[in-house]
């Protein structure tokens, strides 16, 4: 049996803490157009973890090829942004950015609940209920806490955080994680995706990885293998059992 096109929770023991859990995917235009991606969400829905996609919301065409992908090879994918239900209410920082300033999860939580895949676009709305264009990561992270999400995936495509001896940090602390963010030694792509990570752990999500998304079957390796891939970010707390 191929256990890709037929998943049984029962012969995937490492895929069993993810089942009815969400998992959120924050993708860019290079990790959207891995050959996997379609067929990892549709492995995941049949399995019953509950993706959820997160782009910029420049990247609507990307949204759309996604959604319609889905749903030609037997997926239920929806396209939706923060306007929908109120889901992300946001307003001007005193820098003039779009922050998140209250979420509304319920319609989201619907949607996973029911079997579909939401496909976000990094918007809200404000309070006039004009749309507001957010940043991607901080839609990832906040829908993610939101959710409580099992897992937040986000793109490192040179496979997660280097490390001083030319390899990959495997776990980081929120902490270390907001640290090492602040040390200037990594592109703005990294530090931003690193500080939506631990911002993510804050608010509840169980573990945050900064991977290389566009590899082959990237976002569900760890469901068959119990093989953590990337950088993975964790809680401060450690609770003894």
């Amino acid at each position: 049996m191929d256990v890709l096109q037929e998943p049984q929770p029962e012969s995937l023991p490492t895929a069993k803490p993810f089942i009815g859990r969400t998992v959120v995917l924050r993708i860019d235009s290079q990790s959207a157009e891995a050959e996997t991606l379609i067929s990892d969400l549709i492995f995941m829905r049949r399995l019953g973890v509950r993706p959820l996609v997160v782009h910029d919301v420049n990247d609507r065409t990307t949204g759309a090829r996604l959604v319609g992908m889905i749903n030609r090879v037997g997926g239920e994918a929806v396209a939706i942004d923060g306007t929908s239900a109120g889901t992300l209410i946001a307003a001007s920082d005193e820098d003039g950015n779009c922050k998140v300033r209250t979420v509304n999860a319920q319609l989201m939580s619907l949607l996973l609940e029911q079997g579909y895949i939401p496909v976000f676009a990094a918007q809200g709305a404000a309070i006039s209920g004009l749309p507001m264009p957010l940043d991607g990561d901080e839609a990832a992270h906040v829908l993610a806490a939101a959710t409580r999400a099992f897992r937040l995936l986000l793109p490192a495509h040179h496979g997660g955080i280097p490390s001083d001896d030319d390899g990959i940090i495997e776990e980081l602390t929120s902490s270390e994680a907001l640290d090492i963010a602040a040390a200037g030694g990594l592109s703005a792509d990294l530090v931003h995706h690193l500080r939506a990570a631990a911002h993510g752990v804050r608010g509840g999500v169980d573990a945050a990885q900064l991977l290389d998304l566009s590899g082959p079957h990237a976002a569900i390796v760890e469901m068959l293998t119990a093989r953590h891939v990337g950088t993975q970010v964790v809680s401060n707390v450690f609770l003894s059992r």
